[in-house]
């Protein structure tokens, strides 16, 4: 048995580690001695030396396939962590004197420097919080401490090549490579299945594409951990390889254990089962078969157009689609803004049938015509032009809603007066008293089109978000209140629409911000535009949304109310001056008019205001 140590630490080992050996050292050698070890096969040789020194020493160790035993030195931080043998002295030597057989782990260089833990290239920061901070609070304020790192962030362009085949050019904020997944704190929870004998290294490369992207994953880290996170995510390139070569057109700051480097070019390499160990490691895994399960996932990292545009500037708040992603969107968008005959004669079409619908009170009908009603697609075009602040775009989907309103007035205007029928039904009545319910449902809607606009595999969606919104009867009837010559039916069904065509507008808009259509200086100014407009239609909403409250409260108050023997039942609120209550009474004997004058002076002391009252009176047997 040889013992390595440094001439410093000497006097230890005398006093403290020979002790604890059941058998006397073959020889003690100085470190800088070691190159002439003379050495049988089945002689172990014991080191007691700090980490920069074995860094020069294991990789000769290995050369010379000399079986070795590694003893915790206070200068040590990485080996032991990094092989997982013990960092007990104690336990160490007795791991050494029971040695049966020889372990053979892998070792990783990087440019022909060893690697125990990980190599960090570029900004890598950490995602994950240290397994050391168990408070929720103080791992709460670290996160936040790194997202407002975060903000000065930027990528870097990388070319990525396995055995000089290049697989992908990309941009990082940084990359971890690590030889088993137990290296790092990040590693730990996003590398599923590795081992220190498997022949692989593992390569994580950190792209987020802005910053909302990584707090997301952020906060899920305060979330109760697991061992590993299953699903890799989005933002998370991996490599699973023997090899791996990195080169960048300028020099690429990096840390091997901590150790600071320089080099445009970085050679990562695996010595499968170098290094011959007294110790088993924790980190070995008995099944030979993984050695050759190589892995690419990496085709989410940002390439092209996406790359060149995030290595340019810092890392944006939001998600930014480029030219490439968004051209066919922009193309199709750009076709629906324009004014067609088609157009033209399919709001005619949806118009008439939607008119004649609410004339035969059919829900049904109503809603093919919601269906054939190509109203919303301009409108979507047109809140891509406030959020790009396209001029042509806004011009022209402008000009298509605008026609397309007119000619749905006119039409509606045209049956209401062809039609000798002047019946307030259900299905119009519906439609004279918007509230902000109605704006929650045109947000919805227009955060549902203008997401379905964008992703082609749900384009087909579009016709229930037409239905969701219902843009043209409100028009019809708005239409019918002119030919009527009405203004309370035309101005609660042009409100319902202004209600819709704005909350559209604004939140469709606001979701193609979101998705990365356009920058936020460029849509700040037509969203505020927006904003205005949806402000000022909410005072109105806001009053119809209490008529609403009220007529529910007064239902509810009403409704099964009894008055000695009479019972008030199927109560119906219409507020005007005074406020009109319909319902129907039940007893058990008929009812004269001085017994329903009676009720009516009951309900206006329940309710606390005069009402007009409407009955009808039934006998209960």
């Amino acid at each position: 048995m040889f013992y390595i140590i440094h001439n410093n630490d000497t006097e230890t080992l005398e006093e403290k580690i020979i002790p604890l050996f059941n058998q006397e050292p073959t020889e003690i050698i100085s470190y800088h001695n070691a190159d002439n070890l003379n050495c049988e096969e089945d002689d172990i040789i014991v080191t007691y030396l700090p980490d920069y020194l074995l860094r020069d020493f294991i990789p000769k160790a290995a050369e010379n396939k000399w079986v070795i035993g590694i003893l915790p030195h206070p200068e040590m931080d990485y080996i032991t962590k990094g092989l997982g043998i013990s960092d007990e002295l104690n336990a160490a030597v007795e791991e050494i004197c029971d040695h049966k057989e020889n372990h053979k782990v892998d070792l990783l260089f990087c440019n022909n420097i060893p690697v125990f833990q990980s190599v960090n290239l570029g900004s890598v920061f950490e995602l994950i919080g240290s397994d050391s901070i168990k408070n929720f609070y103080s791992q709460t304020f670290n996160i936040i401490k790194r997202i407002w790192q975060i903000r000065s962030l930027r990528h870097r362009a990388f070319n990525i090549s396995i055995d000089d085949e290049k697989i992908i050019d990309t941009s990082a904020l940084g990359i971890i490579a690590v030889e088993h997944g137990h290296s790092s704190v990040i590693s730990k929870r996003l590398v599923p299945d590795s081992a220190i004998n498997d022949g692989l290294l593992h390569v994580l490369i950190l792209s987020p594409q802005n910053i909302f992207e990584v707090i997301r994953f952020l906060l899920r880290s305060l979330l109760p951990k697991r061992d590993t996170i299953r699903k890799l995510p989005s933002f998370i390139g991996y490599i699973k390889s023997s090899s791996l070569q990195i080169k960048s057109k300028s020099e690429i700051n990096f840390t091997i254990d901590g150790e600071q480097h320089t080099s445009n070019e970085i050679n990562f390499e695996i010595k499968h089962e170098a290094l011959l160990l007294t110790q088993a490691s924790l980190f070995e895994k008995s099944d030979k078969n993984t050695s050759e399960k190589k892995d690419l996932k990496i085709s989410k990292l940002p390439k092209g157009e996406k790359r060149d545009e995030l290595v340019s500037r810092k890392l944006p708040l939001l998600p930014r689609a480029t030219s490439e992603e968004f051209q066919d969107l922009f193309k199709i968008l750009r076709e629906n803004a324009f004014l067609t005959t088609p157009y033209i004669i399919m709001m005619i079409l949806s118009t008439l049938i939607a008119t004649f619908g609410l004339y035969a009170d059919s829900s049904p009908v109503i809603i093919g015509a919601m269906i054939l009603a190509p109203l919303m697609s301009p409108i979507v075009s047109f809140s891509m032009g406030v959020v790009r602040y396209d001029v042509n775009m806004l011009k022209n989907g402008f000009t298509t809603i605008l026609i397309g309103t007119l000619v749905s007035l006119f039409f509606a205007a045209f049956v209401s007066i062809i039609t000798p029928l002047k019946v307030l039904t259900p299905e119009i009545s519906s439609r004279l008293s918007p509230s902000l319910l109605d704006l929650g449902i045109a947000v919805a809607s227009g955060i549902a089109a203008a997401y379905a606009h964008s992703k082609e595999s749900i384009a087909k969606s579009l016709a229930g978000v037409a239905i969701a919104v219902a843009l043209v009867p409100p028009l019809a009837v708005a239409g019918i209140g002119i030919g009527w010559m009405d203004w309370d039916v035309f101005s609660g069904a042009f409100l319902l629409y202004l209600t819709n065509l704005a909350g559209i507008i604004m939140f469709a808009g606001l979701t193609f911000l979101i998705l990365g259509f356009a920058p936020f200086k460029r849509a700040k100014r037509g969203l505020i535009y927006t904003l205005i407009i949806i402000l000022l239609v909410c005072i109105p909403l806001t009053f119809s949304f209490n008529s609403i409250m009220q007529e529910a409260k007064i239902k509810q108050l009403l409704e099964g109310h009894k008055f000695e023997n009479i019972i008030i039942r199927d109560v119906n609120v219409r507020f005007g001056s005074p406020l009109l209550v319909s319902a129907k009474i039940t007893s058990s004997e008929s009812i004269s008019a001085r017994r329903v004058k009676e009720v009516k002076v009951k309900i206006e002391e329940l309710i606390g205001k005069p009402i007009k009252l409407e009955v009808v009176t039934a006998i209960e047997f």
